[in-house]
């Protein structure tokens, strides 16, 4: 398990947890001595030194860990909770040297069920876990204030969820993946908003773009640009029907011009939310 946090091609670095689930703290006082050094080791409470230098303090069934009990590893992991037949199972702490810690539930030596896990960086996952993995529902927050809450598979985003980015802008809508794809809507501070179809990150397919200033682009979308035909309403109530291609209009509308607004200007403006 290396509790890096790799940066993925969109915008969330999402965390990929490969854990072993052993984990933490001290020197062992016990140098040059293994075995049951204290109590009783086969069905009660005890010590017991291991030969790679791990130590576990607490109770034991038939010899092996059973109950509440704490494992201090030779490389500095630590790990305070419940054991079922040598196995980490039900509620526990593990945490590790280099600052990181998970707290919550267990089963067969995995993280599975609700759980904490926090970084050295600050990044913090809320939620459900399944086998190791961010699994169900869950919060994830990250050192750079960015936060998502909503649907996980497999370490990544899917299913639907609210995605807010420490500029203020925010999607809010479906995830496959680990990718923006489905329905969704994507808010700028300014206002301005995207409320249609997405794929690969990308507005594509149906959708309504309206601009801060009151325009509204409402047709098709493709690869993030306006595409297809595309009706823009203007704030004084005028409409006028465009053709787009990749993000240009094959005609330059009439009330456009009026306007002094450029025909490719939706193309920028919808261009920024995946810059």
């Amino acid at each position: 398990m290396t509790g890096q946090i790799p940066k993925q091609s969109f915008y969330v670095p999402v965390v990929i947890l490969a854990l072993g689930c052993m984990l933490l703290p001290p020197a062992l006082s016990h140098a040059g001595t293994t075995g049951c050094i204290e109590g009783n080791c086969g069905n009660g409470s005890g010590t017991y030194v291991y030969e790679d230098g791990s130590k576990y303090i607490g109770e034991f069934e038939n010899g092996i860990p059973h109950g509440k009990g704490r494992y201090y590893y030779a490389d500095g992991r630590f790990f305070s909770g419940e054991y079922e037949r040598g196995k980490k199972n039900g509620q526990g702490r593990m945490t590790y040297p280099d600052g990181r810690w998970y707290e919550g539930w267990f089963k067969q030596g995995r993280l599975h069920g609700k759980g904490t896990y926090r970084y050295q960086d600050g990044t913090v996952y809320r939620g459900e876990f399944v086998e190791d993995k961010w699994h169900g529902r869950g919060e994830l927050t990250l050192a750079d204030g960015r936060t998502y809450e909503g649907g996980f598979a497999d370490n990544k985003r899917h299913g639907t969820g609210t995605f807010t980015y420490s500029n203020g802008e925010v999607y809010e809508g479906e995830y496959v993946d680990d990718r923006m794809e489905g329905k969704g809507v994507y808010t700028f501070p300014d206002g301005s908003r995207y409320e249609g179809d997405f794929r690969n990150d990308a507005y594509e397919g149906q959708g309504t773009f309206t601009f801060s200033d009151g325009r509204v682009c409402a047709g098709g979308f493709k690869g993030g640009k306006l595409h297809g035909k595309v009706t823009v309403a203007y704030p004084d109530g005028t409409t006028e029907e465009v053709e787009y291609l990749a993000g240009n209009p094959v005609r330059e509308p009439a009330a456009e011009k009026e306007k002094g607004i450029e025909g490719d200007e939706p193309e920028e403006e919808t261009a920024e939310a995946f810059q």
